[in-house]
């Protein structure tokens, strides 16, 4: 009732707002809409893997972690973990007794520093801490016919509830 409330006055402020502050307020490049209702907005690594493409970049595919057959795979030369922080249990997680797994994409530059991280599943309220450790993960890199390439993966978080 009360969120109804603070919604309809919201609405009611701003259609009685003057039509000069509306107009000096308004966005000059509106975003154009969703192509569909259920388009979700990009993440992090979606938007950078775009960018990629758009400058002709190869970003290669890769098991990160437990993976069979590691180090030389063909003409791949898996990276490994040379840092790979484990997240703290949030406060509120814990009260709420979230728990489970969370999968964090991750976009690895030829440096073997991660550029971009997103969680992609998993419990919600431990999306924050899963990223922000996901983004502190060093790798050596991982080489392709000799050269380092960027690569993007998954990395695994275990959240369990005492």
């Amino acid at each position: 009732m009360i969120k109804t409330f603070i919604l309809l006055s919201a609405i009611v402020v701003g259609s009685v707002a003057s039509p000069a502050f509306a107009a000096r307020n308004q966005d000059p490049k509106p975003s154009p809409p969703p192509t569909s209702e259920t388009e979700q907005p990009k993440n992090e690594v979606e938007l950078k893997l775009e960018e990629a493409k758009k400058h002709g970049e190869t970003v290669l595919g890769v098991c990160l972690e437990d993976c069979e057959g590691k180090g030389l795979v063909g003409d791949l030369e898996r990276g490994r973990a040379l840092e790979l922080p484990k997240p703290d249990y949030p406060r509120i997680a814990r009260a709420g007794h979230a728990s489970g797994e969370v999968k964090v994409q991750v976009i690895i530059d030829v440096d073997g520093k991660v550029i971009a991280a997103a969680a992609v599943s998993g419990h919600p309220l431990l999306y924050g801490v899963s990223v922000a450790a996901a983004r502190q993960a060093r790798f050596t890199p991982t080489k392709f016919n000799g050269e380092p390439v960027k690569v993007t993966g998954v990395i695994s978080y275990n959240f369990v509830a005492q």
